[in-house]
């Protein structure tokens, strides 16, 4: 054979030495990869299959001043499956009685989809499948006591995942007030003690399974979730409901935008009730949209005009005894009128008769004389008042109130004049109930409250004590004044309408005109402020209704001011001794109370077991919906919920119970 050609041996030298330095390349990169950067690959692949992860701590609840559960942390469970540690063995002995055991507990399959599903799962060997989401934890617990999830995890491969969703078991009552904690928004209640109800999370180690699933490697926990603290509101649940439904159907029946209604504890500041009610565009069903009561500052209009009298009487410039003569109906300053809503005026009459009548031309001619040439004493008066500040509310939101000055790039000839009857300042809703208020706590102004106080484990670590914003707006005989006249305004003036023998009630009509200055958006805010009582002040309470169908009515004695009464009657007969609760409450009462509760539980959850040994369905009505919900899965029973509030109904369809709330 003869030898290779000189350049064929060239080239098989070359390949030969190429592919020695290739695998010289390799061997060293093997050797830096597993020698020099072995363990740190080796901890951050373990890192990312392996972690120590958070575990969320379970939400504290809140509730009414009357033990009202208003918001709670649900416990629901997501069953996941590891097919992979089952024992071939243990799915043919027992996936036919499982499939036909979930197709009754989870009926979005049926025996056969259940046992093919099961079977497939296991043939490929799935690490995480799905099982079901958001069961309770009695659902929860039928599943793994079926025959192929029953036992060790390590046998089933069962694994569950605990979660916590929010839940309002009064529906929409005071919804906006309750609000919410979430990623991308907060409101109410829910974010302003966000930090007392969140709690602090736990930790656990968990296996990555791929994409976003972790699933837990131990029972145990490397760190206990220390769950949140409990907040009781001053909001009473029947009083929320009388306010809502006063306000709902006013709303319906002028076909108004949006509304609310506070009604507050006059010696306290306490919240008793909170309603905001408003609608979308297009739509006629009125919702908990914004919290308007807080948020919403609009010109007040004649509501205010309590406060010009006071300012007035405090200053010593006007009596409310000075005749002042109204005719023709019309006052004109620098161009514009101030008109009165009666044609022609009402005569000559007392600056008191002017409130009591709401007579715009009345109570400027008093006034504007006495402060037309040091309007700052005006202004200054109102800062006084505290009518420049907000009120503290312990939720977020609360916009400031405008007062103009001279000076100001608002500030007209006609703004002086034009405060004197609630236009050219803006407040809200429930800043000026909190001036109203003051005026029915003998002049002493408390900030309002919709914190009771906190609880842990049952026991109260904190609770709310009244916060005095001004000990004195007014002189005391001034302030008695404008009781007298509040009151006799509802006798023989503009709320004469609501006037009710079986309760003395006192307050202040505001009919004021939105967007005056654009014809093609112009509407009405009809508002009504007072208090009840007339002589012995528990309460106070504003409502105001925005944008009602000028067709239907406007005006803030047919409109507003009944929702005022309807609300007053329904709390004074509620439980006219409990208005107050006496101090020390909570530290006092709250056992007693706890006792009560369990003992006419325990009385309801042995007329239902007696019913159910009897061989009969007992009988839930009356009971809240978290309680009949968790004694019927505590039997067996599958729920489904309808309406909002307590039991009215319970049908009865063989495992399955439809509760109908009212």
């Amino acid at each position: 054979m003869s030898d290779l050609h000189p350049k064929s041996a060239r080239w098989m030298a070359g390949l030969v030495l190429f592919i020695a330095l290739l695998t010289l390349s390799i061997l060293t990169k093997l050797y830096y990869v597993s020698f020099q950067l072995g363990p740190d690959l080796i901890a951050a692949a373990r890192e990312k299959v392996i972690q120590e992860r958070e575990v969320p701590a379970s939400r504290g609840n809140i509730y009414s001043s009357d033990g009202q559960l208003l918001a709670t942390s649900m416990p629901v469970y997501e069953l996941r499956w590891d097919a992979a540690v089952v024992e071939e063995g243990r799915i043919n002995e027992h996936v036919k009685e499982t499939a036909k055991a979930l197709a009754q507990l989870l009926p979005e399959r049926n025996a056969t989809e259940w046992s093919a599903y099961l079977r497939q799962q296991f043939n490929v060997k799935r690490r995480y499948a799905l099982i079901a989401k958001n069961l309770s934890y009695s659902h929860y617990r039928k599943v793994a006591q079926t025959p192929l999830f029953d036992g060790s995890r390590y046998q089933t491969g069962l694994i569950a995942e605990e979660r916590f969703t929010r839940l309002m078991p009064l529906g929409e009552l005071a919804e906006r007030t309750i609000g919410y904690q979430r990623p991308d928004a907060t409101a109410g209640l829910e974010a302003s003690f966000h930090e007392v109800l969140r709690g602090h999370d736990g930790k656990r180690w968990m296996q990555h399974l791929g994409g976003n699933q972790w699933k837990p490697m131990e029972s145990s926990y490397t760190r206990e979730p220390s769950n949140g603290q409990d907040i009781i509101t001053t909001l009473d649940a029947r009083m929320q409901d009388a306010a809502h439904r006063a306000l709902e159907h006013t709303l319906k029946k002028y076909q108004a935008d949006h509304g609310c209604v506070v009604l507050m504890e006059v010696k306290t500041g306490k919240i008793r009730a909170m309603a905001n009610l408003g609608k979308i565009a297009g739509d006629s069903v009125y919702h908990e949209l914004r919290n308007y009561a807080v948020w919403e500052r609009t010109e007040p209009g004649s509501t205010f005009k309590v406060a010009s009298v006071l300012i007035g009487l405090e200053d010593g410039t006007v009596d409310t005894s000075d005749i002042i003569d109204t005719s023709p109906g019309v006052y004109t300053l620098f161009g514009r009128n101030v008109n009165d809503s009666h044609r022609g005026g009402y005569g000559r009459i007392s600056l008191g008769r002017a409130l009591e009548l709401s007579s715009n031309t009345g109570i400027v001619k008093a006034l504007y004389p006495k402060y037309a040439k040091n309007p700052e004493a005006f202004i200054d008066r109102m800062f006084q008042l505290g009518l420049a500040d907000r009120s503290g509310i312990q939720i977020k939101g609360e916009s400031q109130p405008h007062i103009p000055k001279p000076g100001d790039k608002d500030w007209y000839g006609t703004t002086l004049p034009w405060m004197f009857f609630g236009y050219g300042v803006l407040s809200t809703p429930l800043q000026t109930l909190t001036f109203y208020n003051a005026i029915a706590n003998e002049g002493t102004m408390v900030a309002p409250s919709l914190w009771e106080a906190t609880r842990d484990r049952g026991s109260i670590v904190e609770e709310y004590q009244t916060e005095i914003l001004h000990p004195a707006i007014a002189s005391k005989d001034n302030i008695h004044q404008i009781q007298d006249l509040l009151e006799k305004i509802v006798i023989r003036g503009t709320a004469k309408n609501i006037f009710t023998d079986s309760l003395r009630l006192a307050g202040k009509t505001g009919t004021c005109q939105l967007n005056y200055w654009d014809p093609e958006n112009r509407g009405y805010q009809a508002s009504f402020a007072g208090y009840f009582p007339a002589d012995n002040p528990l309460y106070s309470c504003i409502v105001v209704i925005n944008r009602p169908k000028i067709s239907v009515g406007y005006y803030a004695n047919i409109v507003a001011a009944p929702v005022f009464r309807d609300v007053a009657m329904a709390v004074y007969r509620m439980t006219p001794r409990e208005i107050a609760p006496a101090a020390g409450y909570w530290n006092d009462g709250i056992a007693s109370e706890q006792k009560r509760t369990d003992r006419l539980n325990g009385q309801k959850h042995d007329a239902a077991r007696q019913a159910m040994e009897a061989g009969q369905f007992p009988d839930l009505r009356g009971w809240s919906a978290p309680d009949a919900i968790a004694w019927l899965e505590e039997h067996g029973y599958k729920v489904q919920v309808k309406g909002h509030g307590r039991v009215q109904a319970a049908i009865r369809n063989e495992k399955t119970i439809e509760l109908k709330l009212g």
